[in-house]
C-alpha cells in the first residue's frame, strides 16, 4: 500500500510539472502573431520600445536664473546652484513670458522642460500651504477638577 501511495504521489508531481511547462509555453506562444514573416521584424523592434516606455525617467527640478533663451527655437539655459542646465521647451511650455535674467523653477526630464514657473510664484505657492496649516487652534487645557466640599 505504501508503494502504491508513493507511486501515486510521484505521478501527480510529474503531471503538475508538465502542466506548468505547457502553461509557460502557451504564454510565450500567445504574443507571437500568425501573420507572415515580414511583420515579425517590426514586432521585435516594437517590443524593446515598449520596455523603454515602461521606464519613465524621474522628473528633476532646478531653480536658478535664465542665462540663455531662444523662444523661436524653444531652448533655454538655466544656471542652478551646481551647474547650468540646457533644456528644450516641451509642447505646453511657453517661453514668451520669460527673459534672460529671470529667476525660475523648471521641472524637466531627459532635457525637455515640462513646466516653467517664475521663482517668486513658486515660493508663494509653497508658502501658502504652510500658512494654512499653521493657524490650527490648540486645545485649551482641561479645567482643574473641583473637589467636593468637605463635611465638618
Amino acid at each position: 500500500m505504501k508503494k502504491l501511495f508513493a507511486l501515486f504521489v510521484a505521478v501527480a508531481f510529474a503531471l503538475s510539472l508538465a502542466t506548468m511547462a505547457v502553461a509557460a509555453e502557451e504564454k510565450k506562444a500567445a504574443p507571437a502573431p500568425a501573420a507572415p514573416a515580414k511583420a515579425e521584424p517590426a514586432k521585435k523592434e516594437a517590443a524593446p520600445a515598449k520596455k523603454e516606455a515602461v521606464k519613465k525617467p524621474k522628473a528633476q527640478v532646478v531653480t536658478g536664473t535664465i542665462e540663455a533663451l531662444d523662444a523661436a527655437a524653444g531652448t533655454l539655459t538655466v544656471k542652478g546652484k551646481k551647474e547650468p542646465v540646457s533644456l528644450k521647451a516641451g509642447e505646453k511650455v511657453k517661453l514668451d513670458a520669460f527673459k534672460v535674467g529671470d529667476k525660475v523653477t523648471v521641472t524637466y526630464s531627459e532635457g525637455v522642460a515640462t513646466k516653467i514657473v517664475a521663482a517668486k510664484k513658486a515660493a508663494k505657492k509653497e508658502a501658502a500651504p504652510k500658512k494654512e496649516a499653521a493657524p490650527k487652534k490648540e486645545a485649551a487645557p482641561a479645567p482643574a477638577p473641583v473637589k467636593p466640599a468637605e463635611k465638618k
